[in-house]
């Protein structure tokens, strides 16, 4: 993915206008989440667009692995620092010495952090307010405890707040004691030049025994049937009948400790002879084009998931559970249908609606592709952070226009 995305960077006429900033992304998670993939996807649009950036992961292993993958990726400049979670002062001060020394010998302009530990961190770095920017994204549904210390770092000690989607924020702002004017919504990340929509995946189809003509779903992310409901999804499936293309096929891409669960329970439901299991794919576009629709059937909101800007880039109709800010992405009837999470009736007869009109999910999958490129292409979506990023340094009398 990383030499396609670096390949299909806008060229320089087409970049941001005004000088480039220097840019800390701050990323301390210990795994490869939806998290550490937004980060990585929006240094990457920074760093797509013009300007220079560093992204600092934790020094675990798990988060070694991280700054690896963004490595992978195509981030051109990665780090560490120790961000411990438990109470280590010592720790603590290295980290804000390190931070404060990285911003002198960088220029840097903005520090963006994505979780609690590192945004305390910035925040203290820079208590007297003359260092760069601070820019804090919330990924999660849960709202922020209004204790007085989140009350300072919130009001004092952060100049801007993305939420990743609008309920999101509107769920941070629903309680007393934050600045509305000071959060903003920027939603997206995705790379629609990683997939191709008038792909069909027939190698795909002929690689695991799926018949040309058979009408195919597909679902993909980690195995967890308590949160990812691919469970739903299969026992959905068997309840599809028969048409003039068969009896449907399902694609489960991705692995997890729940996958025997799930192989066991395709056999039972009669769907075991119709279910691929393809694993990990470090790239999906063969197996999204060799879909016919795809699905998300999480069981509880998981903030918002790449894989469903990856679904709407492959430009195929999706059906989703309603749950989260799934609504904002896949809106219903327009990219795909939406239905109550855990019920398997109602995920089928979505399915089915798609496997009978073909060109209603056609149309469906051409209006997911467009909002790929228009809102979310991580391009798009670096723009916009951009700008909140000279928005909040006007603010401070430090010219970035």
């Amino acid at each position: 993915m990383s030499e396609s995305a670096l390949k299909a960077a806008p060229p320089a006429a087409s970049r941001e206008e005004g000088r480039p900033l220097s840019i800390l992304q701050v990323m301390t998670c210990r795994g490869w989440s939806s998290d550490a993939w937004a980060a990585a996807a929006l240094s990457l649009g920074l760093q797509e667009i013009g300007h220079r950036v560093l992204l600092l992961c934790r020094d675990v292993e798990r988060g070694r692995a991280v700054a690896e993958r963004a490595r992978r990726e195509g981030v051109r400049e990665v780090g560490f620092i120790e961000a411990s979670n438990n109470f280590r002062p010592d720790s603590y001060l290295r980290d804000l010495l390190r931070l404060r020394r990285l911003a002198h010998e960088r220029g840097v302009d903005a520090v963006h952090v994505h979780r609690g530990v590192e945004h305390w961190l910035a925040a203290a770095a820079w208590l007297e307010r003359s260092g760069p920017v601070i820019v804090r994204s919330r990924h999660i549904m849960q709202p922020v405890r209004r204790h007085p210390f989140n009350r300072w770092l919130y009001a004092r000690g952060t100049d801007r707040v993305v939420a990743v989607s609008e309920r999101i924020r509107q769920g941070y702002l629903a309680g007393p004691g934050f600045r509305p004017e000071r959060f903003r919504t920027v939603m997206g990340g995705g790379d629609p030049s990683a997939y191709d929509p008038a792909a069909t995946g027939d190698r795909f189809r002929r690689e695991w025994g799926i018949p040309p003509r058979a009408w195919v779903a597909g679902v993909a992310g980690s195995i967890r049937l308590w949160l990812k409901g691919q469970d739903v999804l299969v026992r959905a499936m068997a309840l599809m009948k028969e048409n003039e293309r068969g009896l449907p096929w399902l694609v489960v891409a991705g692995r997890g400790e729940d996958l025997g669960s799930l192989r066991a329970l395709a056999a039972e439901a009669g769907m075991g002879e119709r279910t691929v299991f393809p694993g990990f794919l470090d790239s999906m576009g063969e197996a999204l084009a060799a879909c016919d629709a795809l699905a998300f059937p999480s069981r509880q909101s998981e903030g918002t998931s790449r894989v469903l800007f990856d679904y709407l880039a492959a430009g195929r109709p999706v059906a989703a559970s309603r749950v989260g800010c799934v609504e904002e992405i896949v809106r219903e009837g327009r990219e795909g249908f939406l239905v109550p999470p855990e019920d398997p009736e109602a995920l089928a007869a979505a399915l089915d609606r798609l496997r009978r009109d073909a060109g209603a999910a056609r149309a469906m999958g051409a209006s997911g592709r467009r909002r790929a490129e228009e809102e979310f292409d991580r391009r798009v979506v670096a723009r916009r952070t951009a700008e909140i990023y000279r928005e909040a340094l006007r603010e401070r009398g430090r010219g970035a226009a």
